[in-house]
């Protein structure tokens, strides 16, 4: 096929037809030639017979000079803007199109690999900090129904600060609060029990301060010693008006495992909401008990 206008002639269409109408003529010339095959040839006249390869031919051509047309508009449309740099916008566009996906995780990559590197660094530069700071002379930590300043989220610095107020002849004094629920009510209260659960798995807190409720759960997991069985001060304290006693599943005889503290001013020093049970207990492997103890005896005071 030669040109547009042949093209037409052979399909038996002006040059001026729509797309719509080559494709119905296409299709009933088509269907013709297959009905012409299931007859004698000799029984149709010649000008009758239809040319399926030529009619084929010319509705290819024609097809293909209407893509040609609509790319060409296409591009003039969204690329003629850029005059001279059309080709290479063409280009730029083009591989954007395929490479899209790859771009784009590529950047997502890249995005992580940076906040990877970053944690890290942070990570790193916090361990420096903290390893330039004086060895802390006791680690306290609040567990159960507690709020600090009103908030579940804890500054442990900060709050070990406010602890350390009370005690000036020490350096350092590490604080931290699990949030313990009373009832678990919803899902977010199903993770703070679990949170709680996997908290102690590598605590090393020296001090803990419970409210009821989590104080006898914890004193069956032989968290915390019995203060009759401790050096120095803490055999008064398990003989005093405050001594929480109660026995284990493995030691049936009533001891001294806490000390209520509920009404001293431990909660407003530390800006505590929430449970009105202050109960401070030992950790049975603890090498800083004589701190924890003289803890414990600062809110005894009178």
């Amino acid at each position: 096929m030669e040109d547009l206008k042949q093209a037409y002639a052979a399909l038996g269409l002006p040059e001026t037809a729509s797309k719509d109408e080559v494709e119905k003529r296409y299709f009933l010339l088509t269907r013709r030639a297959r009905a012409q095959k299931m007859r004698e040839q000799a029984d149709l006249a010649s000008e009758e017979l239809v040319d399926i390869d030529a009619v084929t031919a010319a509705y290819r051509f024609i097809r293909d000079y209407e893509e040609q047309q609509a790319k060409a508009e296409y591009e003039k449309k969204h690329y003629g803007k850029y005059k001279g740099m059309a080709d290479k916008a063409k280009k730029w566009d083009h591989f954007f199109h395929y490479y899209k996906i790859h771009i784009i995780v590529g950047i997502i990559v890249l995005i992580a690999i940076g906040f990877g590197v970053k944690s890290y660094m942070d990570h790193r530069a916090e361990q420096e900090r903290l390893a330039k700071l004086p060895p802390p002379d006791l680690r306290i930590m609040f567990y159960g129904n507690y709020y600090y300043q009103g908030s579940f989220s804890v500054d442990t610095e900060q709050m070990g600060a406010q602890a350390l107020e009370q005690f000036p002849e020490w350096q350092r004094i590490i604080s931290n609060l699990i949030y313990v629920p009373a009832e678990v009510r919803s899902e977010q209260d199903m993770a703070f029990i679990q949170k709680s659960i996997v908290s102690l798995l590598d605590d090393k807190s020296d001090l803990f301060i419970l409210d009821r409720a989590n104080f006898d759960k914890l004193v069956n997991e032989d968290l915390f010693a019995p203060l009759e069985t401790l050096p120095g001060d803490s055999a008064a304290l398990a003989s005093s008006d405050a001594a929480v006693k109660t026995s284990t599943i493995d030691d049936p005889a009533e001891r001294a495992y806490g000390i209520d503290l509920s009404d001293t001013p431990l909660a407003d020093d530390m800006d505590l909401e929430g449970s009105t049970e202050y109960i401070a207990a030992i950790r049975a492997d603890t090498e800083h008990t004589d701190n924890a103890v003289a803890f414990i005896e600062h809110y005894l005071q009178p």
